[in-house]
């Protein structure tokens, strides 16, 4: 039994005593904070004024955790006493450390969130504590009271205290009817001559406008409220600015409903608004202090207040407030919305991207104001869409502003001169905010649209080119910020064969070889690849753009810099433009950097001076593929057999000599289709094997037409299998092989027919050989593919049941399954494919009940892909669309292995609800236990309610369970037609939460669920 000496000395030798003195302290004392023990002890503790400052912190967190997770333990009529001794303790130490008393009012607080209001009194726990603190000193009570003011309402809707759902749903119903009384207790302490006693106030009352959003406290009461007065008189003052700035934004949000002000706070939105606008003199003042001090200035100008950099944050979040919240009104276009938009944009002009950005979320709101009813899908909170011509009123008023603003930002994503030397926090944060400027830029575009848009941002490509001309020096930095933006907002592009854009385009070729500079502008050409696809079909201009665009981009993968970023757009081009480079005759300047880039990347072997990354190397060849299967027949089929065979020759020939035990073949080509020998030794096999394995894989994926596909599967099969072979024992190779046949079926679907018997007599032996999970996947691929047609149930189906039995012969276990959930994710997405495409050959008494047990053993297996898969199969399986597609034998055989198992099936859904799973499952865990309830309906209400009755009433009352069943009888009585699944998740989601409340609640439900070869997992 500890005592409060053991405490004392524990705590001694974990802030003063050595290391291993410091681990053993640590955990006694959380063995400590977890013992009914520490009730007393803490609060002998906080009464022994000799304690010390870091005793009493130590017990008054202490006391504060027992009271949110530990009330329960307490014996009846106890809260009571608890009650009054954590007031007299809050009392004790008012005056003390901040610390000890914030604890103290924390846990005042979980007190009221376990005590109904009630058990306070009439008035309810606001109500008690002005009754007991006011008969102390006002030094001592106001602090107090200031803080539990602030306190309760942001705990109130708290998880931490372990209440029961529908308890924690009236302490925020309990708390919200305290607002009217608690803001006028507040409103009197405004006036209390103690330091930072108004400060607190309007913290508090900020704390109860959060809170309750304004309902239950209408517009009048808050005119009339001594602490909106005050809380806009704070913003002139320095002493309460912050706080004010905090309880004002609150106000707004409470005064605004869907972008407009509510109709009872109107009289008040016209109050707060004004004084907001009144802070923009004070703003110009920070900005131009800012301005001055980016420009390196000391002659910053001087303002009445002392503004900071933070008070600048502050005035730039009630302005961002106040756009955001009266956006419908703002979009108007009345005259008092002039005073908001001026704000932001001085907001946007600010020279810290922290505080521009706070403008964003206003000019996306408004550009989806300005253009309502253009969406596909608009927000809930917008309002309905507007005639055409008050649409283009509207756009037209905004048409400067938005402008104006494209100006302000653009420059903001040119790079600065000292960039390379910046720390890589610096240089990531201003990638970031490049990115959020491209974001509103696309906003801006929405409305001004591309052609507008355009000339914009290349105005200041405009201004670059008169001084070069006038022989000036070329700022490559504001090129590329020129470039970014237009690539920014790339989906607002204007019309094909724009000749403004098209001249830009034509443009990139002469721009200086700056490596930063060709990174943007290969990324812009991609960007654009549709454009450019849709300008070449206009006419001849467009086709010699994108041919010279395209031989700039493969010239650019010379240059480190832009070599990635070059690769990528060449793919894109060839995506957008397949059919216009494959007629144009392109084909063989790309078969020439088809052979030119095979010694790049993990192969390599170059000797062309490309030094390009594999992922660089892949979209290539994927770009390439694609315009080959844009070749006309007679021309497709030759071309791709010869992108297959650079591949795999110098593949053939490395596995030949590994087979043969010595180097390269004589003549064996390399991987750069030239003569010379391979690399020998099973390393060099291992980098050579498996990426050109992948590139196999890359056209197989990009070749559109499936007869090509299959023939081509058919013919490298061998190869295939060779490297499978050779690489038998690696389990990450084996994976990368077998991507290359999972592809191939995907992508050449019934024709891959000829490759059936291959596959299926290769796989399963493999799969028994090697445990390797990716054979699975394959195999899913065949069924999948094949599983429509009955007569190939002989050789799909004795691939199917040999692998599906290895799998579960592998997965009897919890902790089988926890060690190979690669295995337990591939096994159950392959039975999940059968029972879509091939019931028939899972539903059979010899194979359901195996995978069952198996599904059983790994319910609850914290890997989340595993653990899916085999709650996704189950829905499946109860799916009555699958008892459908079976004949009358097979839904027998499914009813005889669901039946004995369905009671354990339910004791595991809600064991993992209760805790053995993380909540996130819990989505996964209702879709299983509402499908068995529709299918099984009295059967499964009974398994239900025998699982239920297992749960002893410390974490779950009769009451509790009779709610849950209540809802799982709806759902029954429903039937099948209804989708009233929300109803069941519902009581899922506050089933697992009273579960989860404290640890004893959670202990005692899964140890009454779990079978007892389970019960190591409780946690």
């Amino acid at each position: 039994m500890a005592t409060t000496n053991q405490l004392l000395q524990a705590l001694q030798a974990l802030y003063h005593g050595d290391p291993a003195v410091k681990d053993q302290a640590n955990k006694w004392l959380e063995a400590f904070q977890q013992s009914t023990e520490a009730w007393q002890v803490t609060n002998d503790i906080l009464h022994n004024e000799a304690a010390g400052m870091e005793a009493h912190y130590f017990a008054a967190q202490t006391l504060r955790t027992k009271v949110q997770r530990d009330f329960e333990e307490l014996l009846a009529g106890a809260a009571v006493s608890l009650r009054d001794s954590l007031l007299s303790l809050l009392v004790k130490h008012c005056q003390g450390n901040a610390p000890v008393r914030t604890q103290l009012c924390l846990a005042v607080a979980a007190l009221a969130a376990h005590l109904p209001a009630m058990q306070w009194g009439p008035s309810g726990v606001v109500g008690w504590l002005v009754q007991r603190l006011g008969g102390e000193p006002q030094a001592v009570s106001l602090p107090c009271m200031l803080e539990l003011l602030t306190v309760l309402p942001q705990e109130a809707s708290s998880y931490q205290p372990a209440v029961r759902p529908e308890r924690r749903r009236q302490v925020v119903d309990e708390m919200m009817a305290y607002a009217p009384q608690a803001l006028q207790i507040l409103a009197s302490c405004l006036s209390a001559p103690l330091p930072r006693a108004r400060e607190q106030a309007l913290d508090a009352f900020t704390s109860w406008l959060k809170l309750t959003g304004g309902m239950g406290l209408n517009g009048p009461m808050l005119m009339q409220s001594p602490l909106v007065r005050a809380a806009l008189e704070g913003l002139r003052s320095s002493d309460t600015f912050f706080a004010a700035v905090d309880a004002v934004i609150e106000l707004i949000y409470c005064t605004s409903h869907r972008g407009r002000p509510k109709e009872d706070m109107a009289p008040l939105v016209q109050l707060i608004v004004p004084e907001v606008m009144a802070l923009k003199p004070r703003f110009h003042v920070c900005l131009q202090q800012a301005q001055a001090e980016r420009n390196g200035s000391s002659g910053a100008p001087e303002g009445e207040h002392d503004d900071s950099e933070e008070e600048a944050k502050a005035m730039a979040r009630l302005f961002a407030e106040v756009g955001e919240a009266y956006t419908g009104l703002v979009a108007e276009g009345g005259p008092q919305v002039s005073a908001p938009v001026e704000a932001l944009l001085d907001v946007a002009s600010h020279p810290d991207d922290s505080i521009c950005s706070m403008s964003f979320n206003f000019w996306h709101r408004l550009a989806r104001a300005l253009t309502i009813g253009l969406h596909p899908e608009p927000l809930e909170s917008e309002e309905g869409p507007v005639s055409d011509a008050e649409r283009e009123r509207r756009v037209a008023l905004f048409t400067p502003t938005l402008e104006r603003l494209v100006a302000l930002i653009r420059g903001r994503v040119r790079f600065h001169e000292g960039f390379d030397s910046w720390h890589r926090d610096e240089r990531q944060d201003f990638k970031r905010a490049r990115v959020a400027v491209g974001d509103t830029l696309i906003d801006c575009a929405s409305v001004l649209g591309g052609g507008r848009m355009l000339q914009l941002l290349v105005e200041p490509l405009l201004e670059l080119s008169k001084q070069v001309t006038g022989g000036g020096a070329f700022d490559w930095r504001t090129a590329e910020a020129a470039l970014y933006c237009v690539r920014a907002v790339h989906r607002c592009a204007p019309l094909p064969g724009d000749a403004l854009m098209t001249s830009l385009f034509a443009s990139l070729p002469m721009l200086p070889a700056v490596p930063q500079l060709q990174y943007t502008v290969a990324l812009t050409i991609g960007a654009y690849s549709d454009w450019l696809a849709d300008t070449a079909r206009r006419g001849e201009e467009g086709r010699v753009l994108l041919s010279q665009l395209l031989s700039m981009l493969i010239s650019y993968l010379t240059e480190a810099e832009a070599s990635s970023a070059s690769a990528l757009s060449i793919r894109r081009l060839c995506d957008g433009c397949a059919a216009l480079l494959a007629a144009s005759g392109s084909m063989d300047s790309l078969m020439q950097l088809y052979r030119q880039i095979q010694g790049s990347g993990d192969v390599a072997q170059n000797s062309y001076d490309l030094d390009l990354d594999e992922d660089d190397v892949q979209q290539l060849i994927e770009g390439i593929a694609l315009v080959a299967s844009a070749l006309p027949d007679g021309q497709r089929q030759p071309c791709v057999q010869q992108m297959l065979d650079i591949v795999v020759q110098p593949m053939q020939g490395i596995l030949q000599a590994a087979a043969s035990g010595g180097g390269s073949a004589p003549g064996t080509p390399t991987a750069g289709g030239g003569g010379g020998g391979a690399r020998s030794g099973p390393d060099a096999q291992l980098s050579l094997v498996l990426p050109l394995m992948e590139r196999v894989t890359t056209i197989f994926r990009a070749v559109k037409d499936p007869a090509d596909v299959a023939e081509a599967l058919v013919r490298l099969w061998p190869w295939i299998e060779a490297a499978l072979d050779r690489f038998s024992s690696d389990p990450q190779a084996v994976e990368r092989i077998c991507r290359a046949p999972r592809y191939a079926v995907r992508g050449a679907g019934k024709a891959a027919a000829g490759a059936v018997p291959l596959l299926v007599a290769s796989l399963p032996q493999r799969f028994e050989a090697t445990r390797q999970p990716c054979f699975l996947y394959v195999a899913s691929e065949l069924i999948k593919t094949f599983g429509d047609e009955p007569a190939r149930d002989l050789e799909l189906g004795g691939m199917f049941s040999r692998m599906l039995a290895c799998a579960c012969s592998m997965l009897r276990s919890l902790r089988d399954i926890t060690e190979r959930p690669d295995v337990t994710d591939d096994t159950f997405l392959l039975a999940g494919r059968a029972l879509s495409y091939a019931p028939r050959l899972l539903i059979t008494p010899q194979l359901l009940p195996v995978l069952l047990d198996s599904a059983l053993a790994g319910l609850l297996v914290q890997h989340r892909e595993a653990c899916c898969s085999i709650l996704s199969f189950i829905v499946r399986l109860l799916d009555p669309a699958t008892h459908r597609n079976c004949a009358p034998e097979g839904v027998g055989a499914l009813q005889a292995a669901l039946a004995p198992r369905a009671p354990l099936l339910v004791r595991l859904l809600l064991a993992g609800a209760a805790g053995a799973l993380p909540t996130s499952r819990l989505v996964e865990l209702t879709d299983v236990l509402y499908a068995l309830l529709k299918v099984t309906n009295q059967n499964g209400l009974q398994w239900l309610g025998e699982a239920l009755a297992a749960i002893p009433d410390d974490a779950a009352s009769s009451a509790d369970k009779q709610r849950f069943m209540g809802a799982a009888q709806r759902v029954v009585a429903d039937g099948l037609a209804v989708n009233d699944e929300r109803l069941l998740q519902q009581a899922v989601d506050e089933y697992s939460e009273l579960s989860r409340r404290n640890r004893r609640a959670l202990v005692a439900a899964q140890r009454a669920l779990l079978p007892a070869e389970l019960h190591y997992i409780v946690r």
